[in-house]
């Protein structure tokens, strides 16, 4: 059972299911709800479940796993110089890529993300500007996208509790308007009695309001910052929040979220 704090008042809550992750992952999600004065009306905390693709998140990216070359469509002749892709690409700033095939040759090589415009659109910083892209190659990234942030969900995860795979490794009903990237300084890193990654989102006022629908469900996603659900293969972890209720149009949600890389 966990407790939901409440002004005034203390209400005990059912709290979903302890975790057991033989990956040596350990999730943990404590959120709150504030009204619009910043009182805060509620909180809970529970653990979750990275899922099998949370897992290859973790190991892939830490290893610099490449994954499938994309089809480059254009590079401006400018620096930082804008590159296009056939697709999404899942890169982020910070991130590797490898261009190779292109003329002029110059933008051939490895080269770091500076930023990214769109899911199809890159930036790389090549010095001095070179001629716009004439012929066109391949850009190859990592085979994990970064996290891009959370999102909520509405579902019932007493019929479909967080599961490594499957459909209890997604949202069971999106919320409309709950994607979030993360705070500004988070994901951060930190050494405790194991490796601590935390993530932290805040919806503000008018962000995710769920009206008179409880929030039952959040999830760290990868793919493209997008008002739309997240599929399994895209999604990190998953957790049910109890007690949570709905979010009104002036309440404030944050949801700080870690995972704790035991090494067990």
């Amino acid at each position: 059972m966990s407790k939901l704090l409440v002004p005034n008042r203390e209400l005990i809550v059912p709290e979903p299911p302890t975790f057991d992750d033989p990956f040596g992952i350990k999730g943990h999600v404590l959120w709150e709800l504030f009204d619009v004065d910043g009182n805060l009306k509620g909180s809970g905390e529970t653990d979750n479940l990275v899922t099998q693709i949370g897992d290859q998140f973790y190991g892939d990216r830490a290893a610099q796993i490449q994954g499938s070359a994309l089809t480059l469509t254009a590079l401006t002749g400018a620096n930082p110089s804008i590159a296009t892709t056939s697709a999404a690409h899942g890169l982020s700033v910070g991130d590797v890529v490898t261009i190779a095939g292109v003329t002029p040759a110059g933008y051939n090589g490895k080269w770091a993300v500076t930023s990214v415009p769109s899911a199809t659109t890159f930036g790389i910083n090549v010095g001095t500007a070179l001629a716009a892209g004439s012929a066109f190659g391949t850009a190859t990234g990592l085979s994990v996208a970064a996290a891009a942030g959370m999102k909520l969900g509405t579902g019932n995860t007493g019929t479909t509790p967080p599961a490594k795979t499957g459909a209890g490794a997604a949202l069971v009903t999106y919320l409309t308007n709950s994607h979030q990237g993360f705070d500004a300084t988070y994901p951060q890193s930190s050494l405790s009695t194991g490796r601590v990654i935390t993530y932290k989102v805040t919806y503000a006022a008018g962000k995710a309001t769920s009206a008179a629908t409880p929030i039952t469900e959040v999830v760290i996603f990868l793919d493209f910052l997008a008002d739309a659900t997240s599929t399994a293969a895209n999604t990190i972890a998953r957790a049910a929040l109890a007690g949570i209720g709905s979010k009104q149009s002036t309440d404030t949600l944050t949801v700080t979220w870690t995972h704790t890389l035991t090494g067990a």
